[in-house]
């Protein structure tokens, strides 16, 4: 292949492919490409180091095979939160450049984008993030190797009960998951018995925080739920909450996901002591999570995330479908293959529901505490195998 079609092909730093990976020459027969989208440029880029590092471990761990088939990762930026250009991608993948199947995506929208592309081509896409519960139902070959809000939601409020809190705030983010987050949090809340005294919705993008925390301090509760999106919202909001005193005060702040340890440092010292849920922490008690940490920090020098995580075990998910379909396109095939599976991961024994495509998993109560002088989020209670409940209740309530 000459060189002006190859730089007529490229579409960015993100995007590395070759002419096989292309379907413009024929591909190895042991060759087994796969789609990975993400953000790989702008304020969010954080997902994309993440995935690579989750996928490029996970090869290195079977030395770049899976059943004696080479895997080929072909990389898309999705470059912010847009539907269509997520379609786009997902068309070029699995059209032109032939993944068999798809995995990653950074928000709800992204991956709602390709729910059509991945319908029509029957291609599986290995979800690593979406909090939104309904995801899954709008199309069949989407599975979840993520979390949903209300998977972690309803375990913390449940806590924030048991410890007394009688009324509380919501503090989220105003899109998909975190309306998401609202429900899920007001479900859990109201049903223990609790109070949501008031929604406040923050605008995505927002950096000044003091308008939000001036409306938590007028409500004059003791108590408040967030849900922002990783990266420099929620560390901001965390950051602007606690210089503003409101803990000195006795207000607790309650998250899930807000507390990455890579977002720590700049959150700083002030919200040790914090207490979130989450299905993942780099300081889990197992063996498979002590191999895990321990491989992730002599190939990255730092410690995984819930998206790293998220792609390593969709990368386990694939290679039992790959087996499954003897390393062949058959989205259906490879579908069934992981509906009802069970296994052990980094972040406990986990199960794909085989009716919702949902993960079955522990939600683990963590508590910010500095470990060897570094600030970790540190888990001291666990919810087993919860079961994803908003698909759960839809269930019940249709008996």
């Amino acid at each position: 292949m000459n060189s002006r079609l190859m730089n007529s092909l490229k579409l960015g730093a993100a995007v590395f492919v070759t002419a096989n990976m292309l379907g413009l020459a024929p591909a190895h027969a042991d060759e087994i490409k796969i789609g990975l989208l993400s953000q790989y440029s702008g304020t969010y880029s954080w997902w994309g180091q993440e995935y690579d590092r989750g996928v490029g471990l996970y090869l290195d761990e079977h030395g770049g095979k899976i059943d004696g088939h080479t895997i080929t990762i072909v990389k898309r930026d999705e470059g912010g939160s847009s539907p269509q250009r997520s379609r786009q991608l997902a068309q070029e993948l699995v059209v032109r450049d032939k993944v068999q199947y798809l995995i990653g995506g950074a928000f709800t929208p992204t991956i709602m984008g390709t729910a059509d592309i991945v319908n029509e081509t029957k291609t599986p896409y290995i979800m690593g993030n979406s909090g939104t519960s309904s995801v899954t139902d709008k199309s069949p070959y989407f599975v979840r190797a993520g979390f949903t809000q209300w998977q972690l939601n309803i375990p913390l409020t449940q806590w924030a009960y048991e410890q007394g809190a009688r009324k509380a705030v919501i503090v989220a983010a105003d899109f998909a998951p975190g309306h998401d987050a609202i429900d899920a949090y007001t479900a859990g809340f109201t049903k223990m018995g609790g109070k949501i005294v008031e929604a406040i919705k923050v605008p995505l993008g927002t950096t000044d925080f003091s308008t939000y925390l001036q409306r938590v301090s007028d409500s004059g509760v003791k108590h408040v739920f967030m849900f922002m999106p990783v990266g420099p919202m929620s560390a901001g909001f965390i950051k602007a909450f606690y210089a503003r005193g409101l803990a000195k005060q006795g207000v607790a702040l309650m998250a899930t996901n807000e507390t990455q340890e890579s977002d720590l440092p700049a959150i700083g010292d002030g919200a040790i002591g914090m207490v979130t849920a989450q299905h993942y922490s780099p300081y889990l008690d197992n063996p498979a999570n002590k191999d895990f940490v321990a491989k992730y920090k002599a190939k990255y020098g730092a410690l995984p995330s819930l998206a790293s995580l998220a792609v390593y075990d969709g990368m386990h998910l694939i290679e039992k479908m790959i087996k499954a379909t003897g390393g062949k396109k058959d989205g259906d095939k490879a579908i069934a293959a992981v509906k009802g599976y069970s296994w052990e991961s980094p972040r406990g024994p986990v199960t794909i529901d085989p009716k919702t495509r949902e993960i079955t998993q522990n939600v683990y109560m963590r508590r910010i505490e500095k470990v060897d002088g570094v600030l970790g989020n540190v888990p001291f209670k666990t919810y087993t195998a919860v079961v994803e409940p908003w698909h759960a209740q839809r269930a019940a309530s249709a008996k």
